[in-house]
């Protein structure tokens, strides 16, 4: 358990934050607060205004559950020592705010950034809780399935190419890359990642951080990193027509080169390059490996239960009515949420001489799909089924999940 002591709070500016009042009831709340949330695993904190009240909910699993409640005034205090810790203005109303401070935490230093609004109880804020030195995740913990996890290292021997990983905000497409990245031979490589944010620290990686406010856009940082003599690039996303066609000549000039991009699977991935007017016979050419995911949560342990699924999913899934799979349940060790942690969904596709052919010809999202799973893809939708029939996750989460 983190002890209040154990949390020291500093300013945006680095000063020391609250220090000389660090007994008052507001430090308290703030520090418990904070060691409240990082035990539990939270990503974000939300202090919400109430009418007679001020609740306090945290992000876990990507859900948000409560924390607890403050009285009004106390509520009001915290929002707003949390502004002077930002060093943001606790006299400007009707206006969004954003600003951070950072705490060491039983010798650790995490960053909060912070969001503030006027709404009508008053300022709702939301904290981002970062770790400045996240671990890095190895492929093993990723949940991929053996066959892809192979398939993945078969790439990053390759000299050039590109990879790229799909899916929705928030599915751990940044994570896989840098999981990726681990995997390289980084002392004998040259490596440069293009990010927006800087997420996790790699040593022998050259990280750069798009700042556009300052002309630093994925699409200019990639233009000069190619000056840099690199072998492998990571960059953080394709968002443009410009950055794509430049990724597009690196990943066929030499580069290995690791990317995300906003598409709904691994054929639907194709398209999005098509879509940014990249003509056919290169993205045919440079792609080698079409990666998209999901975060399914992890069955709680200590109390999933077997039962037979519910007839409309069973069969919406193609499984078997009488079959007995896992569910969640809740206890006190997953908070009564059932689950614990989450992991990762995956569909490899292989760009082979089928697929680049369709590619070319610019054929139909169902058709790659369809040659694609010919060729041994295993479907995201069936790749979650798997979890489910060993337990790992559960049918109703994967429903969530991918509809």
């Amino acid at each position: 358990m983190i002890r209040n002591e154990d949390i020291l709070l500093f300013k945006k500016s680095g000063e020391p934050g609250l220090e000389t009042s660090h007994r008052s009831r507001t430090a308290l709340l703030i520090r418990r607060l904070i060691a409240e949330s990082i035990e539990v695993g939270a990503t974000d904190i939300h202090v919400e205004p109430e009418e007679g009240k001020v609740r306090i909910r945290a992000r876990v699993d990507g859900f948000l559950r409560d924390v607890t409640e403050y009285d009004t005034a106390s509520g009001m205090k915290v929002v707003a020592a949390i502004k002077v810790l930002c060093d943001l203005d606790i006299t400007r109303k009707h206006r969004m705010q954003d600003g951070s401070f950072s705490a060491k935490v039983e010798g650790r230093l995490v960053e909060f950034r912070v969001s503030s609004v006027e709404e009508l109880q008053g300022d709702k804020m939301v904290i981002r809780i970062l770790e400045t030195r996240p671990e890095v995740i190895d492929m093993q913990r990723l949940g991929l399935p053996a066959a892809t996890e192979t398939e993945l290292r078969g790439f990053l021997r390759q000299s050039q190419g590109m990879l790229l990983v799909s899916g929705p905000t928030g599915s751990g497409k940044s994570t896989t890359l840098y999981s990726l990245l681990r995997e390289v031979d980084r002392k004998q490589r040259n490596v440069v990642a293009i990010e927006d944010p800087i997420e996790y620290r790699l040593d022998y990686v050259t990280q750069i951080a798009v700042d556009a406010k300052h002309g630093v856009t994925f699409a200019s940082a990639l233009r000069n990193s190619l000056r840099q003599d690199p072998n492998i690039i990571m960059l953080g996303e394709i968002r443009d027509a410009e950055t794509a066609q430049i990724a597009i000549q690196a990943g066929l000039t030499g580069h290995l080169v690791f990317s995300t991009v906003h598409a709904r699977d691994s054929a639907a991935t194709v398209h999005r390059l098509l879509d940014l007017d990249i003509e056919a016979f290169l993205v045919a050419n440079v792609i080698n490996v079409s990666l998209a995911q999901r975060l399914v949560r992890i069955l709680c342990r200590a109390c999933r239960k077997k039962a037979a699924p519910e007839r409309a999913l069973a069969e919406k899934f193609g499984m078997d009515p009488g079959e007995q799979v896992w569910e969640a349940a809740g206890c006190d060790v997953c908070q009564g949420a059932g689950y614990r942690g989450r992991t990762g969904v995956f569909e490899l596709m292989r760009v082979t001489k089928r697929i680049q052919g369709l590619i070319m010809d610019r054929g139909r999202e169902d058709d790659i799909r369809k040659v694609a799973i010919e060729e041994g893809m295993l479907p995201i939708q069936r790749a979650a089924m798997e979890k489910v029939r060993v337990g790992v996750t559960s049918m109703a989460e994967v429903n969530r999940v991918l509809g």
